[in-house]
């Protein structure tokens, strides 16, 4: 019987190489949806693709919003703790929370003032059903596929291969919950998405590469 790998040790060192194609990808995602979102306008395939997910019955609601929490500001903390609770190394929390100033600061700071689109009900008009309470603020790109991602991305790292597009569904839920919500556009959560990757990607490289264990036989 193969021992199983105990969560302290981390088998999968992510590469310069890798990591630079992943926030290459990421920013050519995000730069092609901001000039789609730049003039604040909403393309009708994609309030399609909206109204797709907005339509989805009312009973969806609360397990929706349950699922969505993991992208929340501190969610990310939340789930480092968790991690370290396993793990027993405190240093495994710091990319976790490293997440929340990089949304804040990128995503929340820099990204949303460039790119002024205003929430569905506005951008695309009143037929769009929001669920709960509104947002204020805009749109472009979104703040829960952001954290969500990130988040998933750097569970990703502790994970064995076969367990890790779990956490990236889930992650993918929460971006398909904001559009039922009525809170986002398609090209918000994908922007988002992007965001929150390349944002992993980079302090799994700079914080998680270095608990490699080095005689760790996984699969590279």
């Amino acid at each position: 019987m193969t021992e199983r790998r105990p969560l302290e040790i981390i088998c999968h060192r992510l590469s310069a190489r890798r990591l630079t194609a992943i926030v290459l990808a990421a920013t050519v995602v995000l730069s092609a949806s901001a000039s789609v979102a730049w003039n604040g306008e909403v393309p009708a395939w994609e309030v399609d693709i909206l109204t797709f997910f907005n339509d989805w019955p009312d009973w969806l609601e609360p397990p929706m919003w349950l699922l969505q929490q993991a992208g929340v500001l501190f969610a990310p903390i939340i789930v480092g703790i968790v991690i370290v609770a396993f793990t027993r190394r405190w240093q495994h929390l710091v990319p976790f929370v490293m997440v929340v100033p990089l949304k804040l600061g990128i995503e929340k700071g820099l990204i949303k003032k460039l790119v002024e689109r205003e929430r569905p009900f506005l951008s695309v008009g009143p037929q769009i059903e929001v669920r709960g309470t509104g947002f204020d603020g805009f749109s472009f790109p979104s703040g829960h596929a952001t954290t969500a991602f990130a988040t998933a991305f750097l569970v990703a790292a502790f994970l064995p291969r076969r367990w890790r597009p779990v956490p990236l569904i889930w992650a993918g839920i929460v971006a398909v919950s904001r559009m039922y919500f009525g809170e986002h556009n398609l090209l918000d959560v994908v922007a988002g998405a992007a965001a929150g990757t390349a944002f992993a990607a980079i302090l799994w490289f700079v914080f998680l590469n270095r608990f490699v264990h080095p005689d760790c036989d996984c699969p590279a």
